[in-house]
């Protein structure tokens, strides 16, 4: 090992101490790893400005003499035209990449890899000390083949590494995923015989400092080929023309810290690569491979898992979108049932927690709670009404935000330890702000065991000879037990919350504006009432006399004009009835015997040929009147409402205008055998009959839904479609709208009700309701 200072970032780490790791500027380290030579010249005249690393043996030309030498002393002129290439004017290196290969002075070919830093072109070179894969692009293929069938997000961990290791032939690779408090966890490990495992160990943030996760966002790979090494200086450190030391950050040999690589002493790894998996443009975690014996994985290859780490950053990206989006739909689905259940309950609990699919349902929890003007209504495990109300006293005064979730409510709020057994996790979800109401979801205590790698607790130490020391230097499993928490909320849980409280905003603010549209009229009518009294006061006689008198007229016209309405409706019905059955059995029967009658005189000619093609004709043509006859004694009164009852009707109704129209039709009945009154089955087909005839000739539907279900005290009737809609449906009514003003007027007979929602662009919905 060795302990010299060699290099800036070992100065720095010296100077400052182990403590400030997150501090040390791992990207100006001022030196490289020895087993390859770096050369950074201007991309101007391609003159020297750093030289480092192993020279002599790869150029053959010691790191002394290369000081403002001209890099065309060095290279041949197709390498120099690469390098002018590489150099154009609309040209920008972006990330490091392969150059040329060279000849080392004992014949090792050399790979030639380049990038720009700090105004430089940096060259950099590496001994191609073992055997480079064939065809890299047909390596990346088979890998992501491999590993790309599997179904899950774990299953497609467990494939990486299985293959990196595979093709690379480290002794463990594993996948540390990083977690939300930046600690880190082995979700995924491959490794060889007799190698300890650190599958599930979980490290702290600490291990890899902020400075070291911005350079592997930057760069997909990092490879340390001995860990062992005393760093190669580069010369000069700073440069002298700006007086700043080389940027290094995109290096492929740059030397490592040194508190990172007596880690990896600690660890018993020689030989070490990272590979960087990143999501959204964030490190999600790393592939990283270790060796107990020095690897020198050539840059081929390493280039090729560079790859490999992009597309399965891509396929895992995809795979933990699709889990998403699977428990997004799923929680979708759920949020529009409760919302249209909301729309239609008026009391809100109700609609939220009684029915299926619940709050519960909704963002999985075993407890949830509505706390609404003062009163607690609650489903499954959750604290009681007391608790709930000081526990709503602590959310007022401190949650702003208008969903607040914890998974370690005890932690923050000391009276829930006494009910930390079913409330250690909550999710808040204002409805108001004053008074706050609230929908609460409680999860229980979840005692859990976190298995670190060492005790997370001991930090990197400096002895007293200034040396490096490190009390973490087992790796061992270093148990921890987490109490009074629960298991975390996901985003998804969080995500689904934010839209279900918007959701619940507009039915809230449509019921407080539906009050307030009730108390204004309330509040006008008392003043216009107040006005009358004052009026009355000074007529008190002659008005009281008159409003009697007009009162009764009133009630004597109203009353007169609905009976004879309801009147003109039943003999209207009637009528429609006796001439149904009059045309199918009067004269259908009367046809169906001139029909036999043609059959009789065919048989008294059977062998007149003409007469025989006649009498066909006409018998074709009565069946086609009898067709006709049946089909308008339906279309007047179809006698199945009277003997059938309203669903064998509505079920024929829909029948016919499926044959004669474009329109696909749903049909859902929850009425049984029941049979309802007759005056409200009659009301109830004419009022479907009246919608489906406006659909058809004006929405410019394809798809149309009727539901008719009954309850204790009312039967509900809605017809649905998919057409144009329109603006407002009582708005000043066009042509196609007077169908509406029947349908009212039918439904106010029975003492029924219409309610109709439309948008343009987004069909009609119709709700008739009748009280039973």
């Amino acid at each position: 090992m060795h302990s010299g200072v060699d290099n800036l970032a070992e100065l720095k780490f010296s100077a400052i101490g182990p403590t400030a790791c997150d501090r040390e500027a791992i990207h100006l380290a001022g030196s490289i790893q020895p087993h390859g030579a770096l050369l950074a010249v201007t991309p101007e005249d391609l003159q020297i400005v750093h030289a480092g690393g192993e020279t002599a043996a790869l150029l053959g030309v010691s790191i002394e003499s290369l000081a403002g030498v001209s890099a065309f002393t060095i290279f041949s002129g197709d390498q120099i035209a690469r390098l002018r290439a590489l150099l154009g004017p609309d040209r920008k290196i972006e990330r490091p990449l392969h150059a040329f290969t060279l000849k080392a002075a004992d014949a090792t070919p050399v790979d030639v890899v380049v990038h720009q830093a700090s105004g430089l072109l940096v060259l950099e070179f590496e001994p191609r000390r073992e055997p480079a894969p064939n065809n890299s692009l047909a390596l990346v293929q088979s890998m992501i083949r491999h590993v790309q069938r599997a179904g899950t997000v774990q299953a497609f961990c467990d494939a990486v590494v299985a293959e990196v290791r595979a093709v690379t032939g480290f002794d463990r690779v594993m996948i540390y995923r990083f977690m939300p408090d930046c600690s880190g966890e082995v979700k995924a490990e491959s490794r060889a015989s007799g190698m300890e495992s650190f599958l599930g160990l979980r490290y702290p943030e600490s291990d890899i400092p902020k400075q070291a996760r911005a350079l592997y966002l930057a760069n997909w790979i990092r490879a340390i080929p001995d860990a062992r090494y005393a760093p190669a200086r580069i010369v000069p450190m700073i440069d002298p023309r700006t007086g700043l030391p080389l940027d290094l950050s995109q290096s492929v040999i740059r030397s490592v810290s040194p508190a990172h690589r007596l880690y990896l002493a600690h660890m018993g790894v020689v030989a070490s690569m990272s590979l960087s998996i990143i999501q959204h443009g964030r490190l999600w975690g790393l592939i990283a491979c270790h060796h107990s014996s020095p690897r020198y994985l050539p840059y081929r290859m390493r280039e090729a898992c560079e790859l490999f780490a992009e597309m399965a950053s891509s396929q895992l990206e995809a795979k933990v979108a699709a889990e998403q989006l699977e428990a997004r739909l799923r929680s979708t689905r759920i949020h529009e049932e409760l919302v249209t259940r909301m729309s239609q309950e008026s009391d809100l609990a109700e609609g939220l927690i009684r029915f299926h699919p619940n709050l519960l349902d909704f963002i999985p929890a075993t407890g949830v709670g509505l706390w609404v003007d003062g009163q607690f209504t609650g489903l499954g495990v959750t604290p009681d009404a007391a608790q709930t109300e000081a526990l709503i006293g602590w959310l007022t005064a401190t949650a702003n935000d208008g969903v607040f979730q914890t998974d370690a409510l005890p932690l923050i709020y000391p009276p829930a330890k006494a009910f930390a057994d079913c409330a250690s996790g909550l999710m808040a979800l204002s409805l108001s702000k004053s008074p706050r109401d609230y929908v609460l979801w409680f999860r229980p205590e979840v005692v859990r065991t976190v298995t670190w790698a060492g005790n997370p607790n001991k930090p990197v130490g400096v002895g007293p000879d200034g040396g490096f020391t490190n009390p973490r230097r087992s790796f061992a499993a270093w148990q921890e037990s987490v109490r009074l928490h629960s298991e975390p909320w996901r985003a998804s849980d969080i995500e689904a919350a934010h839209r279900l409280r918007l959701s619940l905003l507009e039915v809230v603010l449509r019921r407080i504006d539906g009050i307030a549209r009730e108390r204004k009229s309330a509040r006008l009518l008392q003043e216009q009432l107040m006005r009358q009294v004052e009026i009355g006061l000074r007529r008190s006689q002659d008005v009281a006399k008159t409003l009697r008198e007009e009162t009764r007229r009133r009630v004597s016209v109203e009353a007169d004009l609905s009976q004879v309405l309801r009147r003109t409706v039943e003999d209207q019905e009637a009528e429609r009835l006796r001439i149904a059955r009059e045309l199918h059995d009067t004269l259908g029967q009367s046809l169906t015997l001139l029909q036999l009658g043609f059959e009789n005189l065919g048989q008294v000619a059977p062998d007149n040929g003409e007469l025989q093609r006649r009498i066909a004709g006409i018998k074709t043509l009565t069946a086609e009147i009898g067709q006709q006859v049946n089909r308008l004694a339906w279309e007047i009164r179809p006698t199945a409402l009277d003997d059938l009852g309203i669903q064998t009707a509505v079920q024929h109704l829909l029948d016919a205008w499926s044959e004669k129209s474009q329109v696909q039709f749903d049909l859902h009945m929850t009425l049984g055998d029941r049979r309802l009154p007759p005056a409200i089955e009659t009301t109830l087909y004419r009022v479907l009959q009246e919608a489906l005839t406006n659909i058809v000739r004006h929405a410019a539907a394809s798809h149309v839904s009727v539901i008719l279900r009954l309850s204790d005290r009312q039967v509900t009737m809605v017809v649905e479609d998919d057409g144009r809609g329109f603006v407002n449906p009582d708005a000043a009514r066009p042509p196609e709208r007077l169908g509406l003003l029947g349908i009212r007027e039918r439904l106010t007979l029975v003492g029924g009700s219409l309610e109709i929602e439309s948008a343009p662009g987004r069909g009609t919905a119709l709700f008739a309701r009748i009280p039973l």
